[in-house]
């Protein structure tokens, strides 16, 4: 079951994660404040993707990849080489 975009080749498609609005405490934080966050969750793989798979949180490169909006979801088309790391727990 996917969400209608199926990665070719060494491509990864991430669900882009927004910052959060509201600090632990629930101070609203505004636009300008906010951090630009590079994580997000693995929702599809390409074939020759070798060492990422579906579910994974990563975080990716800046300026990588092309940024696709889905069926009111903001995704990440990137290849798996800007892939930087695992988050783990």
């Amino acid at each position: 079951m996917g969400i209608g975009i199926e990665p070719i080749g060494e491509m990864v498609l991430i669900a882009m994660e927004n910052a959060p609005e509201k600090t632990d405490s629930g101070l609203l934080l505004p636009e300008e404040a906010r951090e630009k966050m590079n994580v997000g969750l693995v929702e599809a793989v390409g074939p020759d993707a070798k060492s990422i798979s579906v579910g994974d949180r990563v975080i990716y490169r800046q300026y990588s990849g092309t940024k696709i909006e889905w069926m009111g979801m903001d995704y990440l088309l990137i290849q798996e080489e800007d892939i930087q790391a695992r988050v783990m727990g």
